[in-house]
């Protein structure tokens, strides 16, 4: 009887205990309704769980109806499920912007996000595909506070300038450092296929940066690749192919403009007579509009093919990629080829080694010429062809330049060549040994090596040369460097409440450079190119074409994290650098760094409300610097100069600068003030940061007495200040509980840095030939102000100003040097020069939507700029640059320009020949717009359309890239093309001073395009 009752009681219980038992079924898709690979399941408290496969389908083993199932992925809300006797369990996880950040990368390691105390901010895979570009770095432009994208040119492949928090240094690089994963890059963004790239992590504050000491003072860029993961292995395939055209054209006179223009120049005193074939031109009414006859439509095309996977002991990825771009104009374009692999494999339980490799092929056509001084200034009144169709090769025949040749001469490209060719091998080896629970040692090992070959052939019969002597140039530079880097780390929680994390460095780096060049003239033949320099009459290598150079850089960093009660945080690190460059008792400098954080939504007194979800205060300061000091600039150098000596030619060597052992680096001390809080359980989330940098021992170059026999000296003598405000929003407008509802996202950054020069060498005040003022942004314009044009009985002109040309303000000046403002003195002089503004923004911003409804998907990304001076080059005007000479010889920009019958105060009178004194003054224009950068329409096909294909997800789109001209531009009403900077410096520098070569300006080179795209992402 008792065994029977046993039995009894014995199947009752196993039968209550399989049905409390069972597996659950179920599909976790996006907020597109597509099916979501590798998501994390697991039973709350508990270490066992799965993941999806490539369709997002998952399967589970469950022990009770009050089982909760944790559904998480990187980038979207994290879900929990209770069973409740479910057997299918079907979730949608709804993208994130506050989780999308949730692990960040700091350098030398990560960190989750609500642990991180310096200034950092985060640009995802999914932010940086919004925008299909060449460089990645203009997909940052308006995606990140505090950081200042601006284009350096329009070509093909072209770079960008990025500031972070400001320009620091005077004459040194202000570019950030690069490191690309775990390992300082030597090389440029625009080397790393931008479909490779997972995340880019930049350091903003010196707590951030101390860590890279010597090199951080100028921000850094943490570039993460693509690693494999395990799981099912994975193969993708991204591409778009896109057609290109000019934004518009650039506003010149036509044919009957051009002859009223000149008409007006001749009344004013000038002497130009029109070609034959103008005049019959013009009788006939024929015009040739030589931007038309030049443009042509480019293209823009990527294809990326990878595989990524592998098991809980091997991952791998493996990619390969090509892009190409062209432009409107021929012969420019850009071409890159990339390859690149990773493996990770672990070795028992206590080792784990990983290889990466990433390798890049670069050609650039056409880099550094351009057609479009002929195209802007050549009559519209002269044939572009013959009359048999054929091209006109000299159309100024009978003009004051006769040799002029034909802009469609460059379609000939057997009779020009311009190309870089540029090879980049990355490589980098780690391996880690876990020493014991929570303390492991890690090596880097870091190998770069960069072959850059440039080779230019002009031939006679060009617009570049126009029939004088052929000419072709060469110049080769290789580069190799490599790091070792030791680590030791440590992270422990000690009684729940106390976390400690630690890490040591010890890091070797060396670099070596060198560089070699040739030129050639008189070649015998144009397709010889510049293959065989020595086929010239003359052959030469010129001065500064070949160099040499070798340094190396010894560290060491500490770094300790604590955390208490997921409450108060707290990190300290300090690094020193030794230096080759510096000279001996100055080789070694330190950085330390501090700071400070408090999760105030963590205490108890905030339990009481739901408004605030999470609050954190940021404090933080430290000091950095910037290499600036070139090899061997400690030690002093010679140059040669030629002379005769009886009848030989010899060359002699003298000294050209001073050894100087006192030389150091630029250093910059950071002080950073955050707030970073999410509202309404985080539907609204942002940081808002107030920071003060102050840099100091800024490399300038000393005057030095005639009788020293040398010019100047380099020493540490000058500072600088930043300061600013930078504001982050990241918001859940609408979003739907349902899969494929309709969801809107929104990321806003808002930014200011105001820039100062503090002190200047010997106590001066300005540096007017390099355009520096204490007391104004380094950038500051320094010119005449113009106030309009002397009109027709106007009284009061200075002497030497007549009716119909530029009037300038006759600035209150101290006339006698007694410190006392005299007043208007009647006389334009260099004296009458005043700030008249900067490049420097009163506020930048960028704005990005993304909608999302069904399988369809919107984003729409925009930036702007407010306030600040650009100077246009094109409207800007000396001897050097008569694009708008205003002197009736040749064609340019339209503008209202005056005569007696039009006394506007706008531009002068043509023909007068004043503008080369005061021509600077007419290309300043208020910076301000804004652009819409990218447009994108999305579709996810259903996986029921997939069918047995294999793929698991495709997601077709077409795009619009720059689809309109800048919007709120003062520059664009005024007939501008586009405000965006898109060069340095140019013929005109004179607001810069004679100097400022390196400033950017709006220059009229390659006309910016807009592009339509169509791609295609698919996943098997």
């Amino acid at each position: 009887m008792i065994r029977y009752l046993l039995a009894t009681v014995t199947l009752i219980l196993l039968s209550a205990s399989l049905q409390a038992q069972g597996l659950v079924k179920g599909k976790v898709s996006d907020e597109s309704g597509v099916g979501m690979p590798g998501v994390n399941i697991i039973i709350k408290g508990t270490a066992s769980g799965t993941t999806t496969d490539s369709d997002g389908n998952y399967s589970i083993q469950v022990s009770g109806n009050q089982t909760v199932l944790v559904y998480s992925f990187i980038g979207h809300v994290t879900q929990e499920q209770t069973v409740n006797g479910r057997t299918i369990i079907d979730v949608s996880m709804p993208f994130s912007a506050s989780e999308l950040s949730e692990i960040i990368v700091v350098g030398y390691g990560t960190q989750k996000k609500s642990d991180v105390t310096g200034s950092i901010v985060r640009v995802t895979e999914e932010s940086l595909k919004e925008v299909p570009v060449a460089n990645i770095s203009q997909a940052l432009q308006g995606r990140a506070a505090g950081v200042e994208i601006n284009s350096t040119s329009s070509r093909p492949g072209a770079g960008a300038q990025i500031r972070i928090r400001g320009s620091r240094s005077l004459s040194a690089t202000n570019d950030p450092l690069i490191v690309l994963d775990g390992i300082p890059f030597n090389g440029t963004i625009n080397d790393v296929n931008p479909s490779d790239i997972v995340s880019l992590d930049v350091l903003k504050d010196a707590s951030a940066t101390a860590i890279y000491g010597s090199r951080g003072s100028n921000g850094v860029i943490l570039i993460t690749t693509k690693r494999g993961k395990s799981g099912q292995a994975q193969l993708f395939y991204d591409g778009y192919y896109g057609v290109s055209n000019v934004i518009g054209k650039y506003d010149v006179y036509n044919g009957v403009e051009f002859d009223a223009f000149r008409n007006a120049a001749v009344a004013a005193g000038a002497a130009y007579v029109p070609t034959a074939d103008e005049v019959a031109n013009l009788a006939a009414g024929r015009q040739t509009d030589w931007q038309d006859e030049l443009y042509k439509s480019g293209f823009i095309t990527n294809h990326s093919i990878g595989t990524s996977g592998g098991t809980d002991e091997t991952q791998f990825a493996i990619s390969a990629g090509y892009f190409k771009q062209t432009t409107v104009l021929p012969g420019q374009a850009f071409a890159r080829y990339s390859l690149s692999g990773v493996i990770d494999q672990k070795i028992g339980e206590r080792i784990k080694v990983g290889l990466n490799t990433m390798n890049s092929f670069n050609i650039n056509d056409g880099e550094g010429v351009s057609p479009m001084f002929s195209i802007l200034t050549l009559s519209p009144l002269y044939s572009a062809r013959n009359p048999d169709g054929t091209i006109l090769e000299l159309p100024a025949l009978g003009s004051a330049n006769p040799e002029t040749r034909n802009p469609l001469l460059i379609y000939r490209d057997n009779t020009w060549k311009q190309q870089r060719r540029r090879l980049r091998t990355f490589n980098s080896l780690y391996s880690e040994v876990k020493l014991a629970e929570g303390f492991k040692y890690r090596i880097n090992v870091g190998l770069d090596l960069f072959q850059d070959n440039y080779g230019q052939y002009t031939g006679s019969n060009t617009p570049f040369a126009n029939g004088g002597t052929n000419t072709a140039d060469v110049e080769n530079t290789n580069s190799w460097s490599y790091t070792i880097e030791n680590l030791l780390l440590y992270e422990k929680t000690f009684a729940e409440k106390h976390k400690l994390g630690l890490t040591g460095l010890f890091s070797v780096q060396e670099t070596e450079d060198y560089r070699s060049g040739a030129n050639a003239n008189t070649l015998p033949a144009d397709y010889t190119f510049y293959y065989n320099l020595g086929l010239g009459n003359v052959t030469s290598v010129p001065a500064g074409t070949s160099y040499y150079a070798k340094s190396g850089l010894l560290s060491y960093m500490g770094r300790a994290n604590y955390t208490f009660s997921d409450r108060y945080l707290i990190t300290a690190t300090a690094r020193a650098d030794g230096s080759s460059r510096l000279a001996e008792g100055n080789k070694w400098f330190y950085y330390p760094a501090l700071a400070l954080g408090w999760i105030i939504s963590n205490e108890s007194f905030m339990n009481s409300q739901d408004v605030v979800s999470s609050l954190k205060l940021r404090f933080g300061t430290g000091r950095t610097s910037n290499q600036a000091v070139n090899p061997y600039a400690s030690l002093g150098s010679l140059a040669s100069e030629p002379y005769n000596y009886g009848n030989n030619g010899l060359y002699g060597f003298f000294v050209n600068a001073l050894p100087n052992p006192d030389l150091r680096w630029e250093f910059t001390t950071t002080t950073n003030v955050a707030l970073d809080f999410g509202l309404f359980q985080n539907r609204l989330t942002g940081t808002v940061e107030l920071y003060k940098q102050n840099t100091e021992d800024i490399l300038q170059r000393v005057s030095l007495p005639n009788t020293s026999g040398v010019a100047s000296v380099v020493k540490n003598v000058g500072k600088t200040e930043n300061k600013g405000f930078e504001l982050m929003l990241n918001s859940v407008n609408v979003e739907s509980s349902e899969a494929g509802g309709f969801n809107w996202y929104s990321d806003l950054n808002i930014f200011l840095n105001r820039n100062e020069v503090v002190e200047l060498a010997n106590g001066v005040t300005q540096d007017i030939t390099n355009g520096w003022h204490v007391g104004h942004p380094i950038d500051a314009i320094f010119d005449y102000e113009k106030i309009g044009v002397w009109q027709t009985g106007e009284t009061g002109a200075p002497a030497g100003f007549n009716t119909g040309e530029i009037k300038i303000k006759d600035q209150n000046t101290d006339n006698n040097g007694d410190g006392e403002i005299d007043g208007p003195d009647g006389i334009i002089d260099a004296k009458d020069r005043v700030i008249l503004g900067s490049a420097q923004a009163k506020w930048s911003g960028g704005l990005t939507n993304r909608f999302t409804y069904k399988g369809f998907d919107l984003s729409v990304v925009l930036f702007w700029r407010v306030g600040g001076m650009l100077v246009s080059t094109f409207y800007q005007s000396n001897i050097s640059n008569p694009i708008n000479s205003l002197e009736g010889r040749r064609n340019g920009p339209k503008v209202d320009y005056w005569t007696p019958s039009n006394p506007t105060n706008a531009y002068p009178s043509p023909g007068l020949g004043q503008v080369p004194d005061f021509g600077s003054t007419l290309g300043y224009f208020d910076a301000t717009y804004m652009k819409i950068r990218t447009i994108s329409l999305g579709y996810n096909l259903p996986t029921s359309w997939l069918g047995k294909t294999g793929i698991s997800k495709c997601h077709l789109y077409v795009q619009a890239q720059n689809p309109f001209k800048a919007f709120f531009s003062d520059y664009v009403k005024a007939g501008g093309l586009d405000p965006e900077t898109s060069g340095a410096g140019g013929s005109v520098t004179e607001g810069f001073g004679p100097n400022g070569t390196n400033r950017l300006t709006v220059q009229p080179n390659t006309p910016p395009t807009k592009s339509f795209i169509v791609g295609i992402n698919i996943k098997y």
